[in-house]
């Protein structure tokens, strides 16, 4: 009797405000008209008690399309900068329906990745690496749960088990050794960034499957080819599929962008797999000559181990491991080292500074790993390298597992996260004279690396810190020392290097510039 009363009730409030021609459109028959009444009753109470969320300030969007700070081109993190001095250090954009809150203060993205690492460790991939990268089951990219954590955890092992018996020094020795003398053959001014990819790609490739090349060799030719349009791909910002995906899922239409990087992505794996497999084929336990051979050393002992999950560890996942290392490893490296040798050659005196202490401590043999302590010039310079010249100026997407207040907000499950590390680096209340590139502010009063800075995230935080980093830094750390040892540098004649980036779509890139090279001994 009060449910009919209740909805006779709600039944004249729609004939008191629906206008007649309206009412008369409805279907004549009562039972119809009360369903339609019940469905509409039903959405107004749910939009009138729905959960109401705190959510952050942010630019308003476009219909359909929303913002669209990540389709255009220009500095990407200093847009993202100045909106944070505008909206506050948490604030809301959105990509097409996609929700996306940036972080922009040490404060907010240590709640986030430290604190509240649980609830916000989740990642953000996409229709291109759901696609590529057999359901983003990689370790960048995997979404957070029991499956990555294993993947995560048998990827760790194989890195200690390599830098342990892996011969890092002699590998990294070997390609100094091999780029020096392909400097040496230059007669005229030339552009270094190919000579750090090289450089960086013998390390990384004798590293992972115990392969090295020459400069004019077509498998290096093939990889430098594959890599550079992977990034310049990635350079324009997200994909558009990334945002919507229903017309690629469907096979209706795919942008240009989304079909080169899946044959890109596709071409890289297939390489690697060939490796793969050969290993496999050949592996003897306890025999770890590169990162393959530990990655089945690892699934080997944590499946002796009792290790209950090993379901989520198919022989898939370790070709995946070695994409994430093999892709993301040359990548960043050769970008640091480019932006290395331009600040470097373009500030006074780093050049001599950086022999100086490498010949005090090398006495003309090649550097180690050991030797590293001994070198906190050159360390401090790369610091300062990664502070000012970032890879990964907005770190890797996240995505929010759950509800999760974030600056006093209320930020929504499903929620895409971004952490702006730039904003850190050049925070002029934390780093005094935030634009020069002075080394010096990570050296203490003795001359020694002082602790780390807090608002120095080159390779983020918390559950998602990069695999990599020791690897990363070690590998960077004796590639410059290495190659300043032995050679000398210097802008091409008549001209100089400037220190400010260029922008190339969304990235920021060191200019242009040409130098040459004398041995020094």
């Amino acid at each position: 009797m009060v449910f009919e009363e209740s909805l006779e009730y709600v039944k004249e409030l729609f004939a008191k405000y629906i206008p007649d021609k309206v009412w008369e459109l409805l279907p004549k028959s009562k039972i119809t008209k009360a369903l339609l009444v019940g469905v509409s009753a039903g959405f107004l109470a749910y939009m009138i008690f729905k959960k109401r969320y705190k959510l952050p300030p942010g630019p308003r969007g476009w219909p359909i399309v929303g913002n669209t700070i990540l389709f255009s081109e220009g500095n990407l993190p200093k847009i993202c900068t100045d909106l944070a001095r505008k909206y506050g250090p948490v604030y809301m954009i959105y990509f097409g329906r996609e929700r996306c809150v940036i972080l922009n203060n040490l404060e907010v993205i240590n709640e986030a990745l430290l604190k509240k690492g649980a609830q916000t460790s989740d990642r953000f991939s996409g229709y291109a690496m759901d696609i590529t990268l057999h359901n983003s089951e990689d370790i960048i990219f995997g979404s957070y749960g029991t499956g990555w954590k294993l993947r995560r955890k048998v990827a760790a092992r194989a890195l200690r088990l390599f830098m342990v018996r892996g011969r890092l020094n002699e590998k990294i020795q070997l390609a100094v050794s091999m780029t020096v003398e392909a400097m040496l053959k230059e007669k005229e001014p030339f552009d270094p960034k190919p000579y750090m990819f090289y450089t960086t790609l013998n390390i990384i490739a004798g590293f992972c499957f115990s392969a090295s090349y020459e400069y004019d060799d077509p498998k290096y030719l093939e990889f430098l080819k594959l890599m550079n349009e992977q990034a310049s791909v990635s350079s324009k910002g997200i994909m558009f599929e990334n945002i919507c995906s229903t017309f690629a899922r469907l096979g209706i239409y795919k942008t240009e962008s989304c079909r080169k990087f899946e044959s890109l992505v596709g071409r890289i794996l297939v390489l690697i797999g060939e490796h793969v497999e050969q290993h496999r084929a050949n592996f003897k336990s306890g025999e770890v000559n590169d990162l393959i051979d530990s990655l089945l050393e690892a699934e080997r002992e944590i499946a002796s181990e009792g290790e209950e999950n090993m379901a989520y560890f198919q022989p898939i996942h370790i070709s995946l491991i070695v994409f994430d290392i093999f892709l993301a490893g040359n990548e960043t490296s050769r970008s640091t080292l480019l932006w290395a040798m331009m600040f470097i050659l373009g500030v006074p005196n780093v050049q001599k500074k950086i022999q100086e202490e490498v010949d005090s401590v090398s006495g003309g043999r090649f550097l180690t790993t050991d030797d590293r302590k001994h070198l906190a010039y050159t360390d401090a310079v790369l610091h300062e390298v990664m502070r000012l010249g970032p890879v990964a100026p907005l770190g890797v997407g996240h995505r929010v597992s759950c509800d999760v207040t974030l600056g006093g907000y209320d930020i929504p499950k499903g929620t895409m996260m971004l952490t702006n590390l730039w904003a850190l680096h050049v925070d002029p209340d934390f780093w005094p004279d935030v634009d020069q590139f002075k080394p010096e502010r990570f050296l203490n009063e003795d001359g020694k690396m002082a602790p780390k800075p807090d608002n120095w995230l080159p390779f983020s935080a918390g559950r998602r810190v990069c695999l990599g980093e020791p690897l990363a830094k070690a590998e960077l750390h004796l590639i410059l020392a290495g190659l300043f040892q032995q050679l000398e540098f210097a802008p091409a004649p008549g001209t100089s290097v400037d220190i400010e980036p260029d922008i190339k779509g969304v990235a920021l890139v060191p200019k242009p510039f040409k130098v040459v090279v004398k041995k020094r001994y």
